[in-house]
């Protein structure tokens, strides 16, 4: 018993000392925050308030006017943080609404310093058709992507500046900036209370930190107007300190930023001259907080609310399509097109061309080319769609005549990949070329290897075949590339190879008019050799039967790439076993910098694709097969099923 009792009472002292701990981590920005508001209450105490009284008066009008539209021009740059939300969150809001939203909710924030919640709360009163997690989440991006760009202009080039090392400014935000850019790449999305969220893309980090910046040096410029000629520092290190000030401000928590942003600036603005100093000081309170808090109050009050149809994917969806525009197409002359129903989608349309653009964490991916028309009208609608999502603009495995054209439009162009092309018409077994393929062939048929078409498969079997190869072979690829899926393959040409009866592997194929192309192949660990080169020669038999022209194996890494997938070379045997045409694929952005990065982005994508939603689409999808009179599935089932 006395054991017992001592136990409950260690718990409750550890419960105690816990919760006190996450009680003093709340409070503790609004304590640091009082206490220096009491610091800045016993300077104001001491301060010549008639002296105040003369300074304040002494301000020109031409300072005022200049301050007031220096201060109008931070807010321009302000009213853009919601455009950047909106365009990451998809909500398709008008820019104008948009952009007065975000102004006012920022000036009504900062002021009576619960910036998170009264903003929330007027964008909701602006904007009522969005939702209210759509708005925690506006209010979230703007807040976190604000900060980040704070603590890069910080650290980067207002300590250095403050510090009297101005030559390591420059340096220091190249480093930073990149490693900013590092982290948005690997880690593109983070969970938080178990629900996953897109990190700002590299684009739209960068439009915010130019936009944070500019914010900043305005407001610094504001202040630089309304203090003495005579007392103020030089404008470069009047942003600086007014920088860090800024930051105590936020982290003070309280209206304004009274207390830590004041005392913060005071004690790094030169010492003497204290009543001009705070004349001028007021006079930036007026000019920058109370304005525009009293301007978007009245906003507020008398704006009518926009309504619009909030459209935007949530996060995580298989596939999303912007508001009041068809699907984008997922068939064309190119039949890896049907890949793009197990990815984020959207079309891209200009006049009678079409295309299908893929939605990666950074880029927005014109993938294979046009479906109709001709590529080169297609450019600058991409160029749009992606700004309007802060992605960039990529085109993805383009053929060698579709990047020349992009090419004469300006972009840059690199090689990316080549295919495997077969043409059953004229493929022959007999010949040097394909003495290898013969060698497998017999030992496939020393194995009593079986190929038949699977027009009824068995979906248990098929899932157990793909889990046993993902233990063995790591997680599988997507972005470009098929994963297994029933409502994916239910429609597609599946093959199987089977031993004794028992099914061993199988792959899928994309069909399009004259062509087949290679899609999943999965396989048991214990699969005789050469029992896929079986596999793959009788679909080439099969399509020259029924008089296709065109067997596509798929692409690998380009041979010139520095950096290859791990099993690339696995692959290019397998594939030159067959003695294939090989056919160069391209890769193209406006930019050169866009393009390396684009490249890393839509590489990371392939390795490591957001998850399809597994356990709701294979329960119901192998439930819906199994049942012969179900309708067949379709791409469309994908996102339904998610």
């Amino acid at each position: 018993m006395l054991s017992h009792d001592g136990n409950c009472g260690v718990g409750s002292v550890q419960y105690v000392f816990s919760g006190t701990a996450r009680a003093l981590r709340c409070a503790g920005p609004g304590l640091l925050g009082l206490a220096l508001c009491g610091m800045l209450w016993a300077d104001a105490r001491a301060l010549d308030w008639s002296a105040v009284a003369g300074a304040f008066g002494g301000i020109p009008a031409w300072r005022w006017a200049a301050a007031a539209l220096a201060t109008a021009l931070s807010f321009m740059a302000i009213a853009q943080y919601d455009v950047l939300a909106h365009r990451h969150l998809r909500t398709n809001a008008p820019e104008g609404p948009a952009r007065r939203a975000g102004a006012a909710a920022v000036a009504l924030g900062q002021t009576t310093g619960f910036g998170p919640v009264v903003g929330g709360a007027v964008r909701w009163q602006l904007m009522p058709g969005i939702k209210h997690t759509r708005i925690i989440g506006l209010t979230g991006f703007v807040t976190f992507s604000f900060l980040a760009a704070w603590s890069l202009v910080a650290l980067t080039l207002a300590l250095p500046v403050l510090s009297d090392m101005v030559w390591l400014a420059l340096p220091a935000f190249v480093c930073g900036a990149l490693g900013v850019m590092a982290v948005l790449i690997r880690v593109p999305r983070m969970t938080l209370l178990g629900k996953g969220i897109d990190l700002p893309s590299v684009p739209g980090m960068a439009r915010m930190t130019l936009l944070a910046g500019a914010d900043m040096a305005l407001a610094a410029l504001a202040l630089y107007l309304l203090l003495p000629p005579g007392i103020a520092p030089s404008l470069s290190w009047l942003v600086a300190a007014y920088t860090l000030a800024l930051g105590a401000g936020l982290v003070g928590a309280t209206p304004g930023g009274i207390g830590p942003f004041d005392v913060t600036l005071m004690t790094l603005l030169p010492a003497g001259a204290a009543p001009e100093v705070a004349a001028g000081l007021l006079a930036f309170r007026i000019v920058y907080y109370m304005a525009p808090c009293l301007l978007a109050a009245c906003y507020v009050l008398l704006a009518k609310p926009c309504r619009f149809a909030c459209s935007g994917a949530d996060s995580g969806a298989v596939s999303g399509t912007v508001s009041g525009t068809e699907p984008a197409p997922l068939s064309g002359p190119r039949a890896e097109m049907a890949i793009a129903a197990q990815t984020d989608n959207r079309p891209i349309v200009r006049g009678t061309a079409t295309a299908t653009a893929l939605r990666t964490p950074q880029s927005l991916v014109l993938f294979l080319g046009p479906v109709t028309g001709r590529i080169r009208p297609l450019l600058p609608a991409l160029r749009v769609a992606a700004h309007q999502e802060n992605r960039l603009a990529c085109l993805y495995k383009l053929t060698a005549r579709d990047s020349v054209r992009v090419r004469r439009a300006g972009w840059c162009v690199a090689a990316v990949a080549v295919e495997a092309v077969l043409y059953p018409q004229r493929h022959s077994l007999s010949g040097p070329k394909h003495r290898q393929l013969r060698r497998f062939l017999r030992k496939a048929d020393s194995a009593h290897i079986q190929i038949r078409r699977l027009t009824s498969p068995d979906w248990q079997e098929l899932r157990h075949i793909h889990l046993a190869w993902e233990s063995r072979h790591g997680r599988e690829r997507g972005l470009t590339m098929g994963r297994f899926c029933p409502l994916y393959l239910g429609d597609k040409p599946l093959y199987g190879a089977y031993q004794d009866g028992r099914l061993i592997a199988y792959a899928s194929w994309l069909r399009a008019p004259g062509v087949l192309s290679l899609d999943l192949m999965r396989h048991r660990p214990d699969m005789p050799t050469g029992t896929m080169h079986a596999l793959i020669q009788r679909v080439i038999t099969d399509a020259r039967q029924i008089g296709l022209q065109e067997v596509n194996l798929a692409a690998l890494p380009h041979p010139a790439l520095p950096d290859r997938l791990s099993d690339a070379a696995g692959l290019a045997r397998f594939k030159r076993s067959f003695a294939p045409h090989w056919r160069p694929l391209y890769i193209a952005a406006p930019s050169q910098a866009a393009l390396a990065l684009a490249a890393m982005d839509v590489r990371r994508a392939i390795l490591h694709p957001a998850p399809l939603p597994r356990q709701t689409a294979d329960l119901w999808a192998l439930d819906a097969l199994a049942d012969q009179s179900a309708p067949a599935p379709l791409p469309q089932q994908i996102r339904k099923a998610g």
